[in-house]
């Protein structure tokens, strides 16, 4: 089984970019940035009626955040980090998540595969560190990977991708067969 093409063609964009602020969010979720940085800000919103307070709260806040041109998100999934083969975190804990993003945040990504028949994903980096995914259940995304020019590229984890723009809700694209 062959990967469709665009996970080629887009991960090529970032090999050789240092990855930083790798730092865990929440629950097992973690963030990788590549690129220039630039800041994102979030206007304040008003919450519906039966919101919570603290939701209220929340949402009249501006939120700023430093991302960079390509954004990736690690998220339903189990995650591993290795470096040279041996295990160094996962998102078990919040002290394994630690070691885990701590290793990879400097690290250049020189290769990104994907193993279809178990929807497994491996990216390789340059000094030695390992990251790998592996499905939580039947549809969770595994990851989602933002670039410049403002699209996702989003894997399921029944190996079906989407790669549209950013700023859609996910549920108006059509997801589409990661192999061939």
């Amino acid at each position: 089984m062959q990967i469709a093409p665009i996970f080629h063609k887009v991960f090529r964009e970032i090999y050789g970019k240092p990855c930083w602020n790798v730092k865990p969010g929440y629950g097992s979720f973690f963030t990788l940035e590549f690129g220039k940085p630039h800041l994102d800000v979030q206007e304040p919103t008003v919450a519906s009626k039966g919101a919570s307070r603290k939701v209220r709260r929340l949402l009249a806040r501006r939120n700023v955040f430093v991302h960079g041109e390509w954004h990736l998100r690690i998220a339903s999934c189990a995650w591993e980090v290795l470096s040279s083969g041996k295990h160094v975190g996962n998102g078990s804990t919040r002290l394994s998540m630690r070691r885990a993003t701590d290793l990879l945040d400097g690290q250049k990504l020189i290769q990104f595969s994907f193993l279809p028949e178990k929807v497994w994903c491996v990216f390789e980096f340059d000094l030695g560190a390992t990251l790998r995914t592996v499905p939580y259940d039947r549809k969770g995304e595994q990851w989602v990977l933002l670039t410049p020019d403002q699209r996702a590229l989003t894997l399921r984890a029944d190996r079906r991708y989407q790669y549209m723009r950013a700023d859609l809700p996910r549920d108006r694209g059509l997801w589409k067969s990661a192999v061939k």
